[in-house]
């Protein structure tokens, strides 16, 4: 729903809740744990609402989600977001390389052939630089002594016969082969074919994704939608990390706490586009009295009718 639209409907929500006096917060990007104690301790004392939230650029023209690099008006963006474009760029520009440099071919013979430079063979725990690296075990077969050898070399590249696993995976998803030539790999490169090794400096690992993102790279960047899928995953992890502190450090005479997550759509960095959208996710509604505490969560079918009634 739009902005404007969300925020005029969590207010009515709240004052159905019997909230008094709690402001109702612009989305927020509560990027570090000192940021989350301090909103714990500036509303310990009234009716509290927490917004969560993590932005993604969507392009409408486009109809898809994207991130800062293709900003039609880039002057818009605004770097101090919590977005995670910048974090993915170099990991991203690894896998677009890769989808078009590793090669199939099924050779004249009927043999299927996997052909992979040699940069993704090998990971140089010295370079500086984030590499790349496929797992060999997942795409090539192995001999008879369960050693993986290349079936021919050509200068820097090594063609592997594919393993059983890959080639079951193909035909599955009815992939056409043309004998006697190859083609890129594209979209059939997923995320358990490869790993990212040896994080060098194009990556800032002081980079509030660093800790939320990393184990999920190689699904993330290979996801049809890759900014959207890490916008999901890191949100879902810092709203478990902002209850488990709620719950740990609010007092005891809070009267009444919504912690509510949720995506931030921002159309406004393209030119002839000027709306923002808020995707309510989901929440955690807490209240206080004499009988003690009672908290519950809302999944997003429930939280989206509560601000729809």
């Amino acid at each position: 729903m739009l902005h404007e639209e969300f925020s005029s409907r969590l207010q009515r929500m709240c004052k159905t809740l019997g909230f008094e006096n709690a402001a109702i917060p612009e989305s927020g990007n509560f990027d570090t744990l000192d940021n989350l104690s301090n909103v714990v301790q500036n509303c310990s004392d009234q009716d509290a609402v927490i917004l969560l939230s993590c932005k993604v650029h969507y392009n409408p023209n486009w109809g898809g989600f994207c991130g800062h690099p293709q900003l039609l008006n880039p002057i818009k963006a605004n770097k101090d977001e919590l977005c995670p474009t910048e974090f993915l760029a170099p990991f991203l520009k690894l896998y677009t390389s890769a989808k078009r440099e590793i090669y199939l071919t099924e050779t004249i013979q009927g043999e299927h052939l996997i052909t992979l430079p040699k940069d993704v063979l090998e990971n140089d725990e010295t370079t500086e630089e984030t590499a790349l690296c496929i797992a060999l075990d997942k795409v090539a077969e192995a001999d008879k002594n369960g050693s993986i050898v290349p079936f021919s070399t050509s200068g820097s590249t090594f063609s592997y016969k594919i393993s059983a696993q890959l080639r079951k995976t193909l035909d599955d998803q009815n992939y056409s082969w043309n004998p006697g030539r190859r083609k890129p790999i594209g979209q059939h490169l997923r995320g358990d074919m490869f790993f990212f090794a040896s994080v060098g400096q194009d990556v800032d690992q002081n980079n509030p994704f660093h800790a939320t993102l990393s184990p999920y790279l190689n699904q993330i960047v290979s996801y049809p939608t890759p900014h959207l899928r890490a916008a999901k995953i890191h949100l879902q992890q810092e709203f478990t990390r902002l209850i488990a502190l709620l719950t740990a450090e609010r007092p005891s005479t809070f009267p009444k706490l919504l912690c509510l997550a949720g995506l931030d759509i921002d159309m406004t960095p393209f030119a002839g586009h000027g709306k923002k959208y808020f995707v309510p996710w989901t929440a955690y509604l807490e209240t206080v009295d004499d009988n003690g505490s009672e908290g519950c969560s809302l999944n997003q079918d429930d939280l989206f009718g509560q601000l729809i009634q």
